[in-house]
């Protein structure tokens, strides 16, 4: 099959992460409102126990929220087609990679390398014997 065949497969597998999504937000929301109005246990504050349920839920609504940007970023890269190039060196995103990180912007290099940057950590020499 060829690359563009399989980049528009990854368009499908995109638009039915970014439903589940949707519906998981959804449905997790409600459920936390639920859980909020119920009887509280009495073993624990009421304070306690609504903190709890307000930073999970804000925690649920950001993983989605940043996982929603990163889907609609991939969509605006295949629309401008260049969805599968490394923003940093332009080369070709594997498409084994892109199958497992279908919203991934750079190859496993490029991409160690800006997170080892991020965390502010050494590069390993490389020693030649």
């Amino acid at each position: 099959m060829s690359r563009a065949k399989e980049l528009e497969k990854l368009r499908l597998v995109l638009q039915r992460r970014r439903r589940a999504v949707l519906e998981t937000s959804r449905g997790a929301r409600e459920e936390l409102r639920a859980l909020k109005d119920q009887e509280r246990d009495p073993e624990y504050e009421e304070g306690a126990q609504s903190e709890l349920a307000d930073y999970t839920l804000s925690q649920l609504v950001e993983s989605h929220r940043r996982e929603l940007e990163l889907i609609d970023s991939a969509f605006q890269r295949m629309d401008q087609g260049v969805y599968g190039e490394c923003v940093d060196c332009g080369a070709d995103i594997p498409l084994d990679r892109l199958r497992a990180l279908p919203f991934a912007i750079r190859c496993e290099e490029d991409a160690r390398m800006y997170e080892r940057e991020r965390r502010g950590s050494p590069q390993q020499a490389n020693f030649t014997l």
